[in-house]
């Protein structure tokens, strides 16, 4: 692993100085402090709980579904199968866009993706949370972290080698121009890595989804469906009101359905890897963690995963969640 001075760190921040202009780094704006607030509790309610209330937090879910769908073995993460397919020797620096508490870049140096990192996100306490863990594993010299509005961050022209984004982009209401500057960034041949969810802006759920959420959550014994945030039994998976997503998190899949064709105005997919949560995204939220740990709730879950993939692959629903690799045009 590479390591920073000092020096290098202070020059990224005098850098950002020179760079940005001022109101590029204000969360003034009621929406995004709203979003910074509330994935800043996030953050920290992640590293508080002691079992995962997401599906995509799940290991069960992770191991023996995300991962084969992407990589096709139940031992390699998204973030390591590109790691092995396209990064053979370290590149000198990437762009890590909405980086929350961290776990990219730290993953990313260990994995040898890049010799530094520079990281944004919008929640200052998330940011906190990253920098902790970072000092705690001894790559903080090695990843930059600042605070910025992705809707307006601009970028010096080819100043990365790669640029990452997992779970961020559905957050970005100004597409254009966030499309634009990550193009701008990007150094010619460099890749843009996205994971990320592409389903119904602002959790508009289908018809559809509904009901065959609905009909799943059903065939779980109540016993498994306590729910984790909170004390309480999941009974049913709604579709929020707008008014709620605004109240709630104004980013949260604000334009997550325009982000593929917004992609592909300036950008080449060379890979895509689907890895569904279309239902269980929503049946398994709060209460994920209750069934990875017997055989009974392993096998729910297994029922859960062919379920989703034949509905898929029957046309009937489409994948939410994809990892794309692209490559600006």
């Amino acid at each position: 692993m590479a390591v920073y001075s000092k020096s290098i760190h202070m020059s990224f921040f005098q850098a950002l100085r020179n760079l940005f202009k001022p109101d590029q780094f204000a969360t003034a704006d009621a929406g995004l402090e709203t979003a910074g607030k509330h994935w800043g509790e996030r953050a920290r309610e992640q590293v508080a709980l002691n079992k995962p209330n997401s599906w995509a937090e799940c290991p069960v879910v992770n191991q023996e579904y995300i991962c084969p769908l992407i990589s096709g073995t139940d031992h390699v993460g998204w973030l390591e199968y590109v790691a092995k397919k396209y990064y053979t020797s370290a590149v000198p620096v990437a762009l890590s866009l909405g980086c929350g508490g961290g776990g990219l870049e730290r993953h990313g140096l260990q994995l040898q993706i890049a010799q530094r990192f520079d990281a944004y996100d919008v929640s200052n306490d998330a940011l906190e949370i990253a920098r902790g863990e970072a000092r705690k594993s001894g790559q903080l010299n090695s990843i930059n972290y600042a605070l910025a509005n992705l809707n307006k961050l601009e970028f010096a022209e080819e100043s990365y080698d790669a640029v990452f984004a997992s779970q961020s982009v559905h957050h970005i209401e100004a597409l254009e121009h966030y499309m634009q500057q990550v193009s701008r960034c990007l150094k010619s041949g460099g890749y843009f890595i996205i994971n990320e969810f592409v389903g119904p802006n602002q959790f508009q759920w289908t018809d559809v989804q509904l009901e065959h959420c609905g009909r799943l959550l059903a065939e779980i014994p109540e016993s498994l469906r306590q729910t984790i945030r909170e004390p309480g039994v999941k009974h049913s998976v709604e579709r929020p009101t707008i008014e709620f997503m605004n109240g709630y998190d104004p980013t949260e899949a604000i334009r997550s359905a325009d982000i593929i064709p917004e992609l592909e105005k300036r950008f080449e997919i060379v890979e895509r890897r689907d890895f569904g949560g279309t239902l269980l995204h929503l049946v398994l939220d709060n209460i994920a963690g209750n069934l990875s740990d017997s055989e009974e709730g392993k096998t729910i879950l297994r029922n859960l995963f062919a379920e989703e993939q034949r509905l898929i692959k029957e046309g009937v629903i489409e994948s939410d969640f994809t990892l794309l690799v692209a490559r600006k045009k």
